[in-house]
């Protein structure tokens, strides 16, 4: 599966972002909740995970919870049990510092990225400091690009808002409803900027009319849009998009998105080629170099 406009590889790796404090890092008020840390490591970490990877979509069933019916844990479990960011041998009631390695190892690999040595694990306050940790590295080698579309009718007016999520456990393009407010008069910079992910805002942009946008994704005939995860979750997808579809799906009127705040898309079909790239390039605004551009399109090298 070849994802068209995933992020760009040729910034590399960057500096290791400074460790907090991170909005979607549990607060000082929460380490005082008398809650085993086995219980506490699983529900924070599925926390952070949905504000750095919004619809991250389910790779993998749940299979059976070591879990009483009816326990507020079962969310946060299956969450991640689904996205393979928790080892099925992981028991809350038996956490230890081995155990808590190896959860955060297990969310690091899924980013390519090498372990680091945890604390005690012996209290909520050093759970908190390796989460800080764990987002500082996993926000050093995302790198989002934000997606802006224009309504070719109404220039100022928002057609959708995405960004271009790759190096991450499902690399995709992440779309949401235009928040009120928003215009292309702001200028793509700001715009982007207004996007965070637990803290970081997003620097780099492509900016385009809708039409234009639709066809740096879908440039071959053949190329097929998918559906892959959602916030609110819709457990029947994936869902293929139907030829033509591509724009109302874009623009939250088709009946599959509807009541769905964001969706992850992928596409499937040959990345575009220099000559495509070239005739595009004139109707985009980016603050990309136009090597940066071409490279935007390239899946980075996984080990995992």
């Amino acid at each position: 599966m070849l994802l068209a406009w995933l992020l760009v590889v040729w910034l590399g790796s960057g500096a290791v972002a400074q460790a907090g404090p991170y909005p979607c890092l549990p607060g000082p008020e929460a380490s005082t909740v008398e809650e085993p840390l086995g219980r506490l490591a699983v529900q924070w970490v599925a926390d952070v995970m949905r504000e750095l990877e919004p619809a991250l979509p389910r790779t993998r069933t749940a299979g059976q919870l070591p879990l009483a019916p009816g326990d507020p844990l079962e969310e946060a479990f299956r969450y991640l049990r689904e996205r393979g960011l928790l080892d099925p041998a992981y028991r809350p009631e038996s956490f230890d510092v081995a155990g808590w390695q190896a959860l955060l190892d297990g969310v690091l690999a899924r980013y390519g990225l090498p372990a680091f040595a945890v604390g005690p694990a012996d209290s909520a306050e050093a759970l908190r400091d390796d989460l800080a940790t764990l987002i500082a590295r996993v926000l050093a080698v995302v790198r989002p690009v934000a997606l802006l579309a224009w309504d070719p009718d109404d220039e100022a007016h928002l057609a959708f808002v995405g960004v271009m999520w790759n190096w991450s456990p499902y690399p995709r393009l992440l779309v949401w409803r235009p928040p009120d407010g928003w215009s292309m008069r702001d200028g793509p910079r700001m715009l982007a900027e207004r996007i965070d992910f637990c803290g970081r805002p997003v620097r780099d942009f492509v900016s385009a009319s809708a039409p234009v946008a639709r066809s740096l994704f879908l440039h071959h005939a053949d190329a097929a849009m998918y559906l892959v995860g959602s916030d609110p979750e819709t457990r029947a997808w994936p869902y293929r998009v139907e030829r033509g579809d591509e724009v109302a799906v874009f623009a939250f009127e088709h009946p599959e998105v509807v009541g769905v705040e964001t969706f992850s898309a992928v596409f499937v079909g040959e990345p575009p080629g220099v000559l495509q790239l070239a005739r595009l390039v004139p109707f985009v605004r980016t603050n990309l170099s136009p090597v940066g551009m071409a490279r935007a399109f390239q899946t980075p090298p996984r080990d995992d």
